[in-house]
């Protein structure tokens, strides 16, 4: 039975239930801009060939969808196009269960997991073709790589819910995504698109695909996309000044820098450049992938600007956007593969990575500061700073087949990474100004390796990693240093799946994963210790890695002759040694009576202060994922998904995954409510994607009632509400190869916020739909 084929790939049900890690074969038509109404070759697949299809960020092998280690899901470029999907955190917001998309005030998008949202993305790996783009000095993926609206060179995202160390190592610990790229195969000749929409958004896009010497099996793939704004206005009318913040800033005017408001502005334009080269083939004594990369991605964060006084503005105060923030990365990788025999091969895979990322001020913001008649003390220091770091890794695998049904890999890996340039992003705190460090680096060591076993409808493996972190000499400041001890993690991951039937199966994994410190944690208690005349705030603590420990059973089954799909995932996940936030006024009271102590007159001492640390308390959390795919017949298919996440314990039980950030578990909805409907046809497609979350646990606030909302601020009940969005795309081919869409996100005219980080500041929406036009076309 067929008619479950167009419904799994087009709504792209997860890979444990009948989702698919696919691979086109050579020739076969390109992904984006065809004339198959984005059905293509999936309508030859039935529920149980879709089972079988492979995985490839799951394990060091490529995996079959129904054996793979926990939940994972796929998406490729033609469902990206059936939605009119603008960027990688809209396709993780609008379609991946168990994942919301939070926001920063500075650094824009953040990737909440089952529960997980903390004030970066350095929980979550994002990974490109299988390397690892998280900075490890503090943010992970930067907000701007996840927003850009710029899709055209992703062939398909596997996203995997669940630790993920056995194969990619520290950050893998709530989950990964892995983007990864068209070759000159897979997406032959050339293709454009553009688009236009609100915002004043631009996008340009354009690749080209080709074989450079079939006696060779050599090909090539290049892109470039460009992306430009304005940014949207806020909603109108601007939720009243004193009642957003309180009376400390009644009467304060807002009128004159309304005009610099913007939601969602790149700050400046955005651009990627993606090259691809490939020569051999899998029975190719060797062949080789060279890829690589340039990209300039920029994003303001979505939050009214406190930073700057009445006084320092003239009596003004500004509700506007007074910077962004900006990271350029290059990276090159020559990935190669030597096949000794046909069951055993080594795999080489060095990498250079480069990143820059800056908090740029906003060119009126310094006008407006030079216009100041009597500027205060510490006027015309913005919000910058600096953050530079360099990876230099490698990583050798030797995998084997020779064994009866079974697959071996056995590899270690090495990494020298290497850090400058930081500043604090405050700039100047109590006159005290934090210098730009001597760069400093440390190296990273691991050896790893799985064995997977098949004993008829039984597939079982094995996995153990040890990683080793030796810190070195951190020159963090100037005339600042100190050498931590080197740490180390092992991970482990045992798992099985039986095929029931032919479409059924189930699955049961226990994995671990860890995230070792990253840079800033060092970092920040060194500068602040200097920045005292007195005896330093406390001790410097000593940081290990944290690390999570999941079980999780997921079960599939086809119903009513294949034309309903049903996947249920089960997790029970305990964190320790989280590392986060640690308030000492609340949870290490001797350290901030020490500091009060001994800096009487400093600002502080009457009040809350913090540094990074780890928790000394775990946390339990059970949830899981159950979604329905349904082919309705005539074109049409739907599927609806339910999630839900909720820790162990009190209230106050909430806060401790990083210690004292009450936004963490506070801030992200216990249930959420993801659907999908399309319809296709060979020349027509239209897609409606819908989501529901309930209201916060509660407001991140320490003083904020856990459950009452009457009693919160204004701000925060609008947080603690409920919201729903709907988002759609109509797609039509006028003539052969060319594609005209039009779509809209938010056509519910939403106005509740996202679950924020934002220093007790409300992250501004439109509250108005976001909609555009776009074309493309291949030759």
């Amino acid at each position: 039975m067929r008619k479950s084929a167009l419904l799994l790939c087009s709504l792209l049900c997860p890979l444990g239930a009948a989702g698919s890690s696919w691979a086109q074969p050579p020739g076969s038509e390109a992904l984006a801009g065809g004339d198959d109404g984005g059905q293509g070759q999936f309508l030859s697949l039935d529920l149980e060939e879709l089972l079988n299809v492979k995985v490839s960020s799951t394990g060091f092998f490529e995996t079959e969808s129904k054996t793979s280690t926990g939940q994972a899901r796929l998406y490729d470029a033609r469902t990206l196009k059936l939605y009119a999907v603008r960027s990688l955190d809209d396709l993780l917001q609008a379609h991946q269960p168990g994942v919301l998309i939070g926001e920063h005030e500075r650094t824009s998008r953040l990737i909440g997991v089952r529960g997980v949202l903390i004030d970066n993305n350095a929980k979550t790996l994002v990974m490109v073709d299988g390397v690892n783009t998280n900075m490890r000095a503090h943010f992970g993926a930067i907000g701007s790589t996840l927003a850009v609206p710029l899709t055209g060179d992703i062939e398909r995202v596997e996203v995997i819910l669940g630790p993920g160390a056995i194969v990619h190592g520290s950050g893998a610990i709530s989950g990964f995504v892995n983007v990864l790229r068209p070759t000159g195969i897979t997406r032959p000749g050339l293709w454009g698109k553009a688009s236009y929409a609100s915002g004043d958004t631009r996008t340009l896009e354009v690749s080209y695909g080709g074989l450079l010497s079939e006696k060779h099996n050599a090909d090539c793939f290049l892109y470039f996309g460009h992306a430009d704004n304005e940014g949207e206005l806020p909603q109108a009318p601007r939720p009243n000044t004193a009642e957003l913040y309180g009376k400390a800033y009644a009467g304060v005017t807002t009128s004159p820098f309304l005009r610099h408001t913007r939601v969602n502005a790149l700050g400046e334009p955005s651009y990627k450049g993606f090259g691809r080269f490939r020569y051999g083939s899998e029975r190719s004594p060797v062949n080789v992938d060279l890829r690589l990369d340039y990209a300039q991605t920029s994003m303001m964060g979505n939050a009214p600007n406190r930073a700057m006084t009445r006084e320092q503005l003239v009596g003004q105060w500004s509700d506007s956007n007074t910077g962004h923030v900006r990271q350029r990365t290059f990276t090159v990788t020559p990935e190669i593969h030597v096949h000794l025999s046909r069951q055993h091969k080594v795999e080489l895979v060095p990498t250079f990575s480069a990143f820059e990322t800056a908090l740029v001020p906003a060119d009126w913001v310094a006008d407006e500061m030079a216009k100041a008649s009597n500027p205060v003390p510490g006027a015309g220091v913005l919000p910058v700073g600096g953050l530079g770091e360099e990876h230099r890794d490698i990583k050798a695998v030797y995998k084997t087949t020779a064994l009866p049904n079974s697959q071996i890999a056995i590899g270690a890996s090495a990494s020298h990474k290497r850090f400058s340039g930081q500043r604090s992003r405050w700039g100047r705190l109590y006159g005290t100004a934090f210098e730009s460090p001597e760069s400093f680096s440390w190296t990273e060591l691991a050896a790893f390796g799985e064995s997977t076993a098949t004993f008829h409808d039984l597939t079982v493996s094995a996995g153990l990693r040890f990683d080793h972190t030796d810190f070195g000499e951190l020159n963090l400041r100037a005339g600042l240093s100190r050498e931590p001890e080197p740490v180390n993690s092992p991970s482990y991951r045992v798992a099985a799946a039986y095929a029931i039937s032919d479409t059924q199966n189930v699955k049961l994994s226990y994995q671990k994963g860890f995230r070792f410190p990253d840079a800033a944690y060092f970092n920040w208690l060194e500068q602040f210790n200097a920045a005292f005349e007195d005896e330093p705030i406390a001790p410097l603590p000593s940081l290990v890695p944290e690390s999570s420990h999941l079980v999780e059973l997921d079960y599939v089954v086809g119903l009513l002759d294949e034309r309903l799909a049903l996947d249920v995932a089960v997790f029970y996940e305990r964190y320790k040694n989280t590392l986060g936030w640690v308030s000492w006024d609340q949870v290490r009271p001797e350290d901030f009576e020490h500091h009060v102590a001994h800096n009487p007159r400093h600002p502080s001492a009457g009040g809350w202060w913090g540094s990074f640390s780890n928790s000394t308390a775990d946390v339990d959390a059970l949830g899981g994922e159950i979604g329905a795919i349904g082919d309705l017949g005539g074109g049409f298919a739907g599927d609806l998904w339910y999630s839900v996440s909720k820790p162990f314990g009190a209230e106050s039980d909430l806060n401790i995954l990083t210690n004292w950030d009450g936004e963490t578990w506070a801030n992200y909805p216990i249930h959420l409510v993801k659907g999908h409907l399309s319809y296709s046809a060979s020349r027509f497609t239209a897609g409606l994607a819908a989501t529901f979350r309930t209201g916060m646990n509660s407001h991140g606030s320490r003083d904020a009632p856990a459950h009452d909302t009457d009693e919160l601020p204004p701000r925060d009940r609008l947080a603690a509400r409920s919201a729903f969005n709907l988002d759609a795309a109509v797609s039509f081919s006028p003539i052969e190869r060319v594609w005209v869409s039009v779509f809209g996100k938010n056509l519910t005219f939403n106005k509740v916020p996202p679950p924020s980080y934002a220093s007790h500041r409300l992250i501004i929406t439109t509250g108005r739909p976001y909609v555009g036009a776009s074309v493309e076309a291949s030759y």
